[in-house]
């Protein structure tokens, strides 16, 4: 039997074996059986025969942890991490990590990192790899580390061929691992780079470990070597590589620096979240210019305008950006932006996007409204800002209907939505949610058969924990985590409401300017009492059960991220330009609910959001649906995976 026969019959049992993992056999185990003995009658060492468990799809513990890398802010940072040190140079791929158990000389399992802790078994794609040898000549049980990622040539074959479909070679390479059809597996190449070797015996340096990869018949990420790591020379190779990153063909973004001494590893350890022997540094977020075609100005819940720019479509590391936030007055003034300029834009913390300058100034000049764009009042400048303070203005009073349901969590009540009830006089005021008026049959014949539903989630909201409540009424610089930070301190609606300045400004975080807002939101009748009077009442106990004293050090978990972000894709209010964008997280996230995956998400300043055109990121967990994964490439939507996201988040 020829090689590529033998290696037809390594597929086809490697085909079975997951669909027997996958409890959906179609062969019996008499019939599986034949096919593996007979491969191991014409090719005894062939590695499929070695495989543990499931091919891929399962879950494997690392008998290592993989921990993630830490990051530098700067070169002074890596400089003061390297102690002086000889380091070892790795470029930083854009790709995910995998780790390889030998075992007898061969292959018997691959996996991903996942947690760090426990992995998804990709054995299967690892057995398709060229670059990962399915053999080696040592008899120990030991690991190999690497990153697998897909060439920039192979990525631009495939979308010349499916007319542009894929945003990044990152996501198509986890797109193809992801897919249960082997075949592309066999029509997609995916590379792998190894970085470290682990039970091995202990070499003297990571340089002699990398010489007995590449003896192996690994390929590396090694760039250089560093005898004297001083603050010029990391700095030239950061340089040099920065200038030769166009030329690889594989993405990278940055560089990770290791010591290459063995004790010196040894005696830096780790934490549980990273090795103290290795650092990262990042390359700055590249940027692409663009023409402004137009630019809109959004009234946001407080009435202050906040300038979005509509532009020309371009693709941003691995995004197609239509629009981005200009912040401010000020912002557009200083900056002298103007419809037809071409500017940079580049994708802050590779999420959300930033335009940075103006690359070639337009025939325009800079022109600010003087009405509000909703109501055609006249606008007043105030600080940065221009403030529409109209008595009756219906975009920012739908904002604010819309902030009180998203922080409520009223499902099924939509911008749109909250437009129809809005333009039908039935909620002018987010307390009109809890009108008698508003019963199950007029929501229902004016939603549809929707109403109903959103009749029973208006019913469950009437009575809400302390903080969610503050949080809901939209009073300035009173988020959900001020919310809870008020909550631990005044016991009820009544102690706050009679709260002083003074009092308030005691509290870590809390300046004579936040303390204002503050107090004047909690006395104005067109809020809390406005709530109270339609029936909505607080539940004390949920944010009674852990009694925490204001100091400075159990504060700062509170403080910091004090509202929920709003996406600049929607409507953009003066609050939230901190955002770092808009997060959808499909699949199952282990030991996480969807309430804490959210809560998360918020404490790190992201917005959970639905899954559309304007999303900003896609958060892949364990067997998400094959549907969202196809409308977010569809979308052009950056995807990552769960496990990598969460690491740079902790």
């Amino acid at each position: 039997m020829s090689m590529e026969e033998i290696s037809k019959l390594a597929s086809k049992i490697l085909y079975h074996k997951r669909k027997y993992y996958d409890g959906e056999p179609e062969i019996s185990d008499e019939a599986y059986d034949s096919l593996e003995d007979r491969l191991r009658l014409l090719d005894p060492e062939n590695p499929v025969l070695f495989i543990i468990g499931a091919p891929e799809g399962g879950k494997v513990t690392h008998d290592i942890p993989m921990l993630s890398c830490q990051k530098a802010q700067g070169i002074d940072e890596v400089l003061k991490w390297s102690q002086g040190l000889e380091l070892y140079i790795e470029y930083k791929i854009d790709g995910f990590s995998l780790s390889l158990t030998y075992d007898g000389g061969h292959l018997i399992q691959a996996a991903t990192r996942g947690n760090g802790v426990t992995g998804d078994d990709t054995t299967i794609v690892a057995m398709k790899l060229s670059s990962i040898p399915k053999s080696i000549p040592v008899k120990d049980r030991i690991f190999i580390r690497g990153e697998i990622f897909m060439p920039i040539s192979e990525f631009q074959r495939i979308n010349s061929l499916e007319a542009g479909s894929y945003s990044s070679p990152r996501n198509l390479a986890v797109g193809t691992i992801k897919q249960k059809d082997l075949s592309l597996l066999e029509k997609r190449h995916l590379e792998f780079f190894a970085f470290d070797l682990l039970g091995y015996a202990e070499e003297d340096t990571l340089n002699e470990r990398a010489r007995i990869l590449m003896n192996w018949g690994f390929h590396l990420a090694k760039i250089d070597q560093l005898a004297d790591p001083t603050k010029e020379n990391i700095l030239r190779v950061f340089s040099k590589v920065e200038t030769e990153r166009e030329s690889l063909d594989f993405e990278i973004d940055g560089l990770v620096l290791k010591y290459n001494d063995s004790k010196a590893i040894n005696n830096a350890g780790a934490t549980a979240h990273h090795p103290k022997w290795m650092i990262a540094l990042k390359f700055e977020s590249r940027g692409k210019s663009t023409e402004i075609k137009d630019i809109t100005w959004q009234v946001g819940r407080t009435g202050v305008l906040t300038p979005v720019a509509e532009l020309e479509p371009i693709e941003v590391s691995g995004a197609v950006i239509r629009r981005a936030t200009l912040h401010n007055r000020e912002f557009v003034e200083a900056l002298d932006v103007a419809i037809g300029d071409q500017v940079m834009v580049i994708r802050s913390g590779d999420v959300i996007p930033k335009i940075t300058t103006v690359e070639n100034k337009g025939s325009n000049q800079v022109r600010l409204p003087n009405k509000c764009p909703s109501c055609g009042f006249t606008l007043h400048k105030d600080g940065v800002n221009l403030v529409c303070l109209s008595e009756v203005c219906k975009e920012r009073d739908i904002q604010k209907i819309r902030h009180w349901i998203k922080i409520i969590d009223i499902k099924g009540l939509g911008i749109k939505n909250i437009e129809r009830l809005y333009s039908s006089n039935n909620i002018k005021h987010f307390s009109d949610v809890y009108n008698p008026e508003l019963t199950e049959s007029k929501l229902i014949s004016l939603l549809g058969k929707n109403g109903s539903k959103v009749f029973q989630n208006i019913q469950r909201s009437r009575k809400l924990p302390f903080h969610i409540f503050l949080a809901g009424l939209g009073i300035e610089s009173l988020g959900l985590q001020m919310g809870k930070v008020l909550a631990k301190h005044y016991g009820t609606w009544d102690e706050l409401e009679k709260t002083k300045v003074s009092e308030l400004v005691k509290i870590e975080g809390i300046s004579d300017l936040t303390a204002g807002y503050i107090l004047e939101g909690i006395q104005d009748p067109t809020l809390g009492k406005a709530l109270f009077d339609k029936g909505v009442s607080i539940d004390y106990t949920s944010d009674r059960r852990r009694v925490i004293r204001p100091t400075k050090s159990n504060l700062l978990d509170f403080i910091g991220e004090s509202e929920k972000a709003e996406s600049i894709k929607e409507p953009i209010d003066d609050e939230v330009t901190e955002s770092k964008g808009t997060v959808y997280v499909t699949g199952k996230i282990p030991d996480l609910t969807k309430k804490e995956i959210k809560a998360l998400l918020e404490r790190h300043n992201y917005e959970w959001a639905s899954l559309t055109k304007t999303l900003d990121l896609l958060v892949v967990g364990e067997n998400p649906g094959g549907k969202k994964l196809e409308k977010a490439k569809k979308y052009g939507i950056p995807i990552r995976a769960w496990e990598e996201f969460y690491s740079e988040l902790e």
